[in-house]
């Protein structure tokens, strides 16, 4: 079977969540012994499910709808898949909303919470500061930077994996980074999980990741040509997603001893903000309205008389 196919049968999915999906099926057909996807849904059986079902949530739910994107590509229904896939989904949900930790993030939960990634960023650059007085950098600099770069845009900004797809030279395409006249670099997500409903993502980056931009995006167009913002290390080509996503994880398993991926660097953004997000929701409680209405509500000043 092929990712073609896949597109086929998911027409009003994203490309980054069909990429998401297809890596996952191909996980999901190791785990079923396969070398290949198989060309039939024969392999997507009881007891493979079962086995499934045995997982810890976060990959119950990520092969179960594995599973069922399978099943769509192969132009057939599994119900029992979409069950375990609709179980996982309401058990994640109800674990998410009541604010218990899951028993991998309490796992791999840092000691200092979000604030573990920024200072494993301050430590890579200590490793390779070296490297910003170097005129011509190797392939294997470009690659050890870009680590360090990785671990800091993801200590600033909670982003899924949608960096690996970002360009940095024309054609631009829906995701892109540049620097505008005034030295600032901004970050442009129009292809991302909820585009429909939310809208790009815009972000302006800060001086820190700026001053790593200047460093690396010299270093990168010329020992690259394929326009992408990350890199292989053996070819040069373009870093897929899911590979940038390997790479995270290995990294804070390697120098913090704990498997961090992007969905629990979202969840411990969000919990070091717990206090903000909670006492803004008090507010709104107190207001009778809700945040889009709050915003309306703050005065920043700037009248003159």
């Amino acid at each position: 079977m092929s990712y073609a196919l896949l597109e086929k049968a998911c027409p009003r999915c994203k490309p980054s969540s069909i990429r998401t999906y297809w890596a996952n099926i191909k996980a999901l057909s190791r785990v079923a012994g396969r070398d290949e996807t198989p060309a039939s849904a024969g392999w997507l059986n009881d007891k493979l499910l079962a086995r499934i079902r045995a997982m810890p949530l976060n990959r119950l739910k990520r092969f179960a709808t594995a599973g069922v994107k399978a099943a769509q590509m192969y132009k057939t229904t599994r119900p029992s898949w979409a069950k375990a896939m609709s179980d996982a989904t309401e058990r994640y949900a109800k674990l998410r909303e009541s604010g218990k930790r899951t028993k991998r993030e309490a796992q791999n939960w840092p000691q200092d919470g979000y604030k573990a990634l920024a200072k494993l960023a301050r430590e890579l650059h200590t490793e390779l500061e070296h490297l910003e007085k170097k005129k011509s950098w190797t392939s294997s600099d470009l690659y050890h930077y870009q680590r360090y770069l990785i671990v800091l845009f993801y200590s600033k900004h909670a982003l899924r994996g949608d960096l690996a797809d970002v360009r940095h030279k024309k054609p631009y395409g829906p995701n892109w980074i540049t620097k505008n006249s005034s030295g600032k670099y901004k970050l442009h997500i129009g292809e991302h999980k909820t585009a429909r409903s939310h809208g790009p993502i815009q972000l302006q980056l800060g001086p820190g990741i700026g001053a790593a931009l200047d460093t690396f995006l010299v270093q990168l167009r010329r020992l690259t040509t394929h326009g992408f913002l990350l890199s292989t290390l053996r070819t040069g080509n373009r870093l897929q997603r899911q590979d940038m996503l390997r790479l995270i994880r290995n990294t804070t398993k390697n120098r913090l001893g704990k498997n961090i991926g992007v969905q629990m660097i979202r969840v411990l953004k969000v919990t070091g903000a717990a206090a903000e997000i909670d006492a803004a929701r008090k507010l709104q409680d107190e207001m009778g309205h809700g945040a889009s209405m709050q915003q309306k509500y703050i005065s920043r000043g700037g009248w003159n008389h």
